[in-house]
C-alpha cells in the first residue's frame, strides 16, 4: 500500500516537471545594435509572460508568450509592440508575433547556435508569422 502511494507521488511530481515549459526573457544580438532597450520593453510589459528576441544582420524577430487573461488580444498586443520596435530599431526588419509557434521555433534557433543558418531561419519564421491564421 505505501508503495502506490509513493509511486503515484513520483509519477505525479514527474508529470508535473514535464509540464513546464518556462522559457523566460532570451535576447541574442549578433550585431553591434543595443538589444537592452527592446528586452527591458518587453520585460515591462506586464502583458508577456515569456518572450524571446533574436537579433541578426537587418532582421529582428520577437516571439511572445502573453498572460493568460490576455491571450484573447495577443494579435493586438503583438502589433503594439511591433510598432515600438520599429520605432525603436529602424534599419532593421521587425518581426513580432505572440503565436507559440513563432517562440518555439526562435528559441529553438537560438539554443542551435548555428550562426550560418539564421539568415535562412528567420525567414522561414517570417513566413509562419504570415501565414498565420
Amino acid at each position: 500500500m505505501a508503495i502506490r502511494k509513493i509511486l503515484t507521488l513520483v509519477f505525479i511530481l514527474v508529470m508535473l516537471a514535464g509540464c513546464s515549459t518556462s522559457i523566460g526573457f532570451k535576447t541574442v544580438n549578433t550585431t553591434d545594435m543595443d538589444s537592452q532597450r527592446a528586452e527591458k520593453l518587453l520585460k515591462e510589459d506586464k502583458r508577456i509572460k515569456n518572450a524571446v528576441v533574436l537579433i541578426h544582420e537587418d532582421r529582428l524577430i520577437a516571439g511572445l508568450r502573453v498572460n493568460t487573461f490576455e491571450r484573447f488580444k495577443k494579435r493586438k498586443i503583438a502589433q503594439e509592440l511591433s510598432k515600438e520596435l520599429e520605432d525603436m530599431y529602424p534599419d532593421l526588419k521587425v518581426t513580432v508575433s505572440a503565436d507559440s509557434k513563432v517562440l518555439l521555433e526562435t528559441n529553438k534557433l537560438i539554443e542551435k547556435e548555428d550562426e550560418q543558418n539564421y539568415e535562412e531561419k528567420m525567414e522561414k519564421i517570417s513566413a509562419l508569422v504570415k501565414e498565420e491564421t
